[in-house]
């Protein structure tokens, strides 16, 4: 089994945690677990469609308000003239 199969009705009320809860409680629980599987298997879903997009361009200003654009690799860093270094994520 892997993280994004999903248990049955049946399978989850007989879960030692969920068993003693009372049938709405049950059935609460049951739905928030459909809920979060859901969001987790479309997360992963964008994260597979995002890995092959290669670098992402970040746009910067210069002093004199020109704009540019850097192409560079997620989680790569620039060096600032006194050695400190902004690492570069690809969110904008």
């Amino acid at each position: 089994m892997t993280i994004f199969e999903e248990l049955s009705w049946p399978e989850f009320k007989n879960l030692n945690h969920i068993r003693p809860l009372p049938l709405n409680e049950q059935v609460n629980h049951y739905n928030s677990y459909l809920n979060e599987l859901a969001r987790n298997r479309y997360l992963y879903e964008q994260w597979l469609a995002n890995q092959n997009k290669g670098p992402k361009p970040l746009t910067i200003t210069g002093g004199n308000g020109e704009l540019g654009v850097l192409l560079q690799e997620d989680l790569f860093h620039l060096e600032q003239e006194d050695g400190s270094k902004i690492y570069i994520t690809g969110y904008a």
